[in-house]
This record gives C-alpha cells, structure tokens and sequence, in this order.
C-alpha cells in the first residue's frame, strides 16, 4: 500500500468499487476487524459496497475460527446499525465450510436468516487440512497430485450440488500451501479428472465462482482460481462470477481487486456480479472503477 495525498500532482487511482468477500471479527481468524473500521476505509478509498461473510464451521477443528450460530442475529444488528451511519452499501452473508453429514443442519441455520448471498468453502477433506503444508503433504500421501484432487473436487461437487450456496470461494485454495512444498506453480492441467464435473455441476445448479485475491497475501502472486480454470468456467456457460479481497482486517480491504478484475477479463468475462436478498445482478466491469478523489490511501 502506498499513501497518497490527493492535490499532490498524481492523478487519482481508480478503485474497484465493490469487495464481496469481508471477514469482521466475529470470524476466529479476524478478531480486531470491525464493521466501522471497514465502512471507514471503504469510504476513504472509494469502495461503495462491501459484503461480509463471516466464517460459519460448524465440524472440525476449525470451530473456533466460526461465528457461533446463536451470535447471527448479533452479526446482523452491527451491520444493520453501521449501515445507518454509512453511505457505503453493506451485504450481509456468510463463507460456510461444507462437511456433507452437516448438510441438513446448515440448511436449518442459514433458513433461519435474511442473507444476501452464502459462500461455500472446503478446507479440511477426509480429515486433512488442504490449506496448510501439512495437510495438503498428508492427502497426497500414496497418490500423485491429481488423484488428491480427484477427493478435493469430488467433496467440491457435493457442495454444488448441495443447494446450499450461492457462489464457491476461492476454487483453489489448495494452491495455497503449495508454493512452500514445490518450486514449480500447479497448472489446471494437473487438477485431476473430476475436476470437468464439478464445474459442469456449477452450470446443472444455479451455482458461481469467486475470484479471490487473497492469493498476493499468501505468498502465490496471483488470485484463486488459476486463468485455466477460470476459462474452463466460463466455456461451461456459468456467468455467476464474483469478486472479494477476503480481507481479515480493514487494511486489507479491496487488495488486489484491479487483479481479480484483470483475471475476469483474460477468461472472457465482461461483467461480475454483486448480491442482495440471495438474487444476483449483472455490473459491467467497466462501472467498477471509479476515481477516488478524496481518499487519503490508494492502493498498489
């Protein structure tokens, strides 16, 4: 991040305008984040929309990284009551880890409130945490790294097929830890063979994708999903395509988005859509840029 004073000389930035994918702190993972500190930033950099999606996990260890269920109506009211001081608009949703015994349970939690849009996630698979070195190191262990992937989107399918979500967050998060146990990036052509059904499964449910820019904070350069994938998404027909930051603090709020919305353009896509009342809309990417002529911060 670099600072910039407007009336310096330099001509403003361009901000993307909309962050679909924001944790406060009743995630775990994102204690000091408050809801005013994000409406704050977002004004100051020109963002006017911003969706919240707090981690629900209701197996496995990562629990405490989750909003306690009866919290939800606690979630709802801070926004709600942020909302009434700030301009920016404020959508309410959840990132759910999928566990396919816990389906019924979650379909009971996330009826019982008025969200805007749900994400749906996978980080532990049979048991095994893909998103750290060890855990990814564990599932491979007597396969090679397709047949790994083969389990990854054969669990990624069933959530699809679910009904439960919306959009799937970051499809290939599993790249994470990699760059820590080999030197050379995965390619699509390495995610397995099931891989083709589960994104056709996108297209048979009603279901999107993200693209997460997260990927430049953990250490890949570069968003979630692959440009492969991406492409292979958008041949399938599926045109549910957000955009999210998956901030964890208010200072990371909007990072990178000019590169999700550069990866969105290399796989065909001229628009990306924003939710409310779980009902999609169409923005042409073009209306995401909007000179921020006030803000203090601009972003790299």
């Amino acid at each position: 991040m670099t600072n910039s004073m407007t009336g310096s000389g330099r001509e403003p930035k361009a901000q993307i305008t909309k962050d679909f994918h924001v944790h406060e702190h009743h995630s775990g993972d994102a204690k000091g984040a408050s809801v005013e500190d994000y409406c704050r930033v977002a004004e100051e950099r020109g963002i006017d929309e911003v969706g919240f999606a707090t981690h629900l996990i209701i197996a496995g260890p990562d629990v405490v990284y989750s909003i306690p269920p009866e919290q939800i109506p606690e979630y709802f009211e801070e926004i709600d009551a942020a909302q009434s001081n700030s301009s920016v608009k404020l959508r309410i949703g959840l990132e759910v880890d999928y566990f396919p015994e816990e389906e019924r349970r979650l379909a009971s939690i996330l009826d019982e409130h008025p969200f805007d849009f749900i994400m749906g996630s996978l980080h532990y698979i049979e048991g095994h945490d893909v998103i750290s070195r060890k855990g990814f190191e564990a599932s491979l262990t007597g396969r090679r790294i397709g047949e790994a992937l083969d389990v990854y989107y054969g669990y990624w399918k069933d959530a699809v097929k679910s009904g439960l979500f919306d959009i799937m967050a970051h499809p290939d998060y599993f790249r994470r830890p990699l760059h820590a146990i080999r030197p050379d990036p995965l390619t699509y052509e390495e995610y397995g063979s099931r891989v083709f059904e589960a994104i056709d499964s996108l297209k048979s449910y009603g279901v999107g994708v993200e693209v997460n820019s997260s990927g430049y904070r953990h250490g890949i350069e570069d968003c979630y999903p692959t440009l492969g994938f991406l492409r292979a998404v958008k041949e399938a027909g599926i045109e549910m395509v957000t955009i999210g930051s998956d901030s964890h603090s208010a200072d990371q709020l909007g990072m990178k988005l000019e590169e999700a919305v550069r990866r969105l353009k290399e796989a065909g896509y001229s628009h990306v859509c924003i939710f409310e009342g779980r009902k999609n809309r169409r923005l042409d990417l073009n209306e995401l840029r909007k000179p921020d002529h006030h803000a203090s911060h601009v972003l790299d």
